[in-house]
């Protein structure tokens, strides 16, 4: 899979403060990537960079081969960008339909294929009724939902997403975030995405890269990043036998395990190297004539990672 973002020794200071600081990472097409950290960390300073909206102090970008210092012009026609506030960059004179056209004929979408590509954007995020109506007349929420159909509306490449389901409604979310998967799948576009909703990084991004105070901390798939940083690794067992007390017991005798505790009609232990150790512990429990209903792990989610990675930065 070939590069799409390449990111080297990216630096970025504004006056004293230093915004991003010797950042270099890969984003390969057709993934998506989610760009995690706290307030003030360096996110969008990173994404206005890539977008050309910024010059970096040190370092560079390309997207889609082009060097964002020596072809801008090639890299804004390849990407798209819905920004931080991107709720508020529309013509208000325009109508909402006026205003994709007018961004549809500054990339030079066709005319045969501006028209269609309008009215499906219209139509997938709900605006077609709102199409004659100028978008000082929307909510935030219509807002976002205008400016995303915005940053797609020349098919691009690669596309830029700084928290772009805020102020939409759970439904709305849930079908973003399935046409970005889609589009990576099938259209091989890639996706930077900026958010807070670690939720929505879980269910949707293929890597992630965790930043703080300007600085790249772990890359990493999600499941990857668990097992990193989870050596000691949860598991629960339901018993047919109502004295959950005996099962503990056993398992606690097997001395494999670091903690076993009997909590809400399970049996939960902690063991690290689980792959040698668990088959041993199950063995004990059938051979003390324990029925086994269900065995599972307890596994921590992105949120678990974020706070231990960026915790203590």
């Amino acid at each position: 899979m070939t590069d799409s973002i390449e990111i080297s020794d990216l630096t970025k200071q504004f006056e004293k403060i230093t915004a991003v600081n010797d950042v270099s990472l890969d984003v390969q097409r057709g993934e998506v990537f989610g760009f995690l950290g706290p307030n003030a960390a360096g996110k969008s300073t990173t994404v206005k960079i890539a977008a050309t909206l910024l010059e970096p102090t040190k370092g560079t970008i390309s997207v889609e081969g082009y060097d964002v210092l020596e072809a801008p012009v090639d890299v804004r026609s390849v990407t798209g960008l819905l920004p931080e506030d991107g709720a508020n960059t529309h013509y208000d004179r325009l109508s909402a339909y006026k205003n994709l056209e007018y961004f549809g004929r500054l990339y030079d979408v066709p005319e045969e294929k501006l028209q269609d590509r309008i009215e499906r954007l219209l139509e997938f995020l709900e605006l077609s009724d709102r199409r004659d109506d100028s978008p000082a007349t929307f909510s935030t929420g219509l807002k976002q939902k205008l400016s995303l159909a915005r940053s797609m509306i020349h098919n691009p490449r690669v596309v830029f997403l700084d928290e772009p389901t805020s102020s939409l409604d759970p439904i709305m979310s849930k079908r973003v975030r399935d046409f970005i998967d889609e589009q990576a799948e099938v259209g091989k576009q890639t996706f930077f995405l900026c958010t807070h909703l670690l939720s929505e990084v879980e269910d949707l991004c293929d890597r992630v890269g965790f930043i703080s105070r300007g600085v790249l901390v772990e890359v990493g798939r999600p499941k990857d990043l668990r097992r990193k940083f989870w050596t000691v690794r949860t598991y629960e067992v339901q018993l047919a036998d109502a004295d959950l007390s005996k099962g503990r017991e056993i398992i606690s005798s097997t001395g494999l395990v670091e903690a076993a505790r009997v909590e809400k009609e399970r049996v939960v232990f902690e063991v690290e190297e689980a792959e040698t150790k668990n088959p041993q512990i199950i063995r004990a429990l059938m051979e003390s004539d324990q029925l086994i209903v269900e065995f599972r792990e307890r596994v921590p989610d992105l949120e678990d990672v974020y706070l231990k990675v960026i915790g203590g930065n």
